[in-house]
């Protein structure tokens, strides 16, 4: 991505190898009082991602002099992952995840594990890259096809080259937001 200064010191236009285009972040709404998960500012792309798509700029974060532990929040209904940085939106992806009785469960799940050669020891030995454990019953975030029609056991998949990314920006103990419909006054 090339982020190049628009309209004033803290305004950037990022174009991606998609060809995808995103303003600087916008300010969000207040957050809800006493929520871990806060949302200052949130970027707004030209055009929903598309399945196996997705962002990692951190330009305005880092304009802004934002640090931090990465927060990330998982919206079943949407498909989406988020990752934020003290409330600045850094990264968004779509996601795979489970359905019917593999349901993902919600709730808030702190990073338990953290293995970048995982493979599954009840299926089938599978491939689990950059896998993020949230559950010691086999929940997690890893690297997987992301493209509208795969489904999970429950894990949470995203592509590839995000998952390598993510692995890098978090650590054990950080949490994840599991839920449906997240911040829908922003995210339609």
């Amino acid at each position: 991505s090339v982020a190049t200064p628009a309209m004033g010191q803290a305004d950037f236009i990022v174009e991606y190898e998609s060809g995808m285009v995103a303003a600087s972040p916008r300010i969000a709404a207040p957050p809800k009082p006493k929520s871990q998960f806060t949302v200052n500012h949130y970027i707004e792309l030209d055009r929903p991602l598309d399945f196996g798509e997705h962002f990692w700029d951190e330009s305005y974060a880092q304009t802004n002099g934002a640090r931090g532990t990465a927060q990330i929040v998982v919206d079943l209904e949407a498909e989406q992952l988020y990752v934020y940085r003290a409330g600045i939106e850094i990264a968004r992806t779509k996601v795979t995840r489970g359905w019917e009785k593999y349901d993902t469960p919600t709730g808030v799940f702190p990073i338990l594990e953290k293995d970048a050669d995982h493979y599954s020891s009840t299926y089938n030995n599978a491939p689990m890259p950059y896998n993020l454990r949230l559950t010691w019953k086999g929940v997690a975030i890893h690297g997987a096809d992301v493209d509208g029609v795969s489904a999970t056991h429950g894990c949470i998949g995203v592509p590839l080259e995000f998952a390598r990314k993510l692995f890098a920006n978090v650590r054990k103990g950080d949490k994840v937001l599991v839920t449906r419909n997240w911040q829908r006054q922003v995210y339609r």
